[in-house]
């Protein structure tokens, strides 16, 4: 009898197991992360050479990895952005030119339509500077010629 108690025992180990292993087979994995794509922005501004690219693509502003390199006065950017993003905003932290008192200055600017998906994105984007009075300028920033490649 105590054989007959140990073997069903060692039976509802098993199934147990069994049930274990069968549903972390069965249950698909967690959704991953929304894939990304490329953005190619030449970004410059009206007073000089920009420093740092910041998005924004509806889920708030953010400063993307990536690479840039400047010609002149413009910088090319290469970052990566979600790939389901359907509208983009960008921002430059500053640019040459800019007087100390405005490095706190306001953006304003404008949203631009993407199409969804995995093809690289390019666009050519502009800041300039709306001088209110002393210490305080509105930063303007839009992305413009958006193409797909």
């Amino acid at each position: 009898m105590l054989t007959r108690g140990l073997r069903r025992r060692v039976i509802a180990l098993w199934s147990a197991i069994a049930a274990v292993l069968l549903f972390a087979v069965a249950v698909p994995p967690a959704a991953s992360a929304d894939t990304m794509r490329t953005l190619n922005v030449a970004l410059s501004c009206s007073t000089g050479l920009p420093y740092g690219l910041s998005v924004n693509n509806g889920s708030g502003w953010y400063y993307p990895s990536g690479s840039s390199y400047a010609v002149g006065d413009t910088k090319y950017f290469t970052v990566s952005i979600p790939a389901s993003a359907n509208e983009i905003a960008i921002d430059t932290t500053y640019c040459d030119g800019e007087q100390s008192q405005y490095y706190g200055a306001v953006w304003n600017g404008g949203y631009s339509s993407l199409t969804p998906g995995t093809s690289t994105v390019n666009g050519y984007g502009n800041c300039s500077f709306n001088y209110i009075y002393p210490g305080i300028a509105v930063r303007i920033c839009y992305l413009a010629t958006i193409t797909y490649s």
